[in-house]
């Protein structure tokens, strides 16, 4: 496979963790609204969704790239865990706050690509 397949490869797990993020989350917001779900068990299901959709993207690269996969499907939890640290900042969050939360969504979510990656 050459570079740009790789980064082609990447980029399409990643679009697609983030479709999985959105239903889910969409789902989770439904779950709110009809249950009157707690603020504890709605931030105990992101982090969940965090770490699913993070394990799904791992899991797609690596099926795709077939040769050290964890590392890939650590790359693509680094990789989701950004793009949710830059889209925190830029919604105009408190920079110290997001980095407090980013620190732990971080690590969940390159433990779930990884995980996803040596599931491929």
């Amino acid at each position: 496979m050459t570079k740009s397949g790789y980064v082609v490869s990447m980029v399409k797990a990643l679009l697609i963790s983030y479709l999985v993020t959105a239903v889910l989350l969409m789902l989770l917001a439904l779950g709110m609204y009809k249950l009157g779900l707690s603020t504890g068990l709605v931030g105990i299901c992101i982090t969940f969704v965090y770490i699913f959709a993070a394990s799904v993207g791992g899991l797609i690269i690596g099926k795709k790239v077939k040769q050290k996969k964890f590392l890939w499907g650590m790359a693509m939890g680094v990789l989701y865990a950004a793009v949710i640290f830059a889209v925190a900042l830029l919604m105009g969050n408190d920079g110290a706050r997001v980095v407090q939360d980013g620190v732990s969504t971080a690590m969940l979510c390159v433990s779930g690509g990884l995980l996803g990656g040596m599931i491929s």
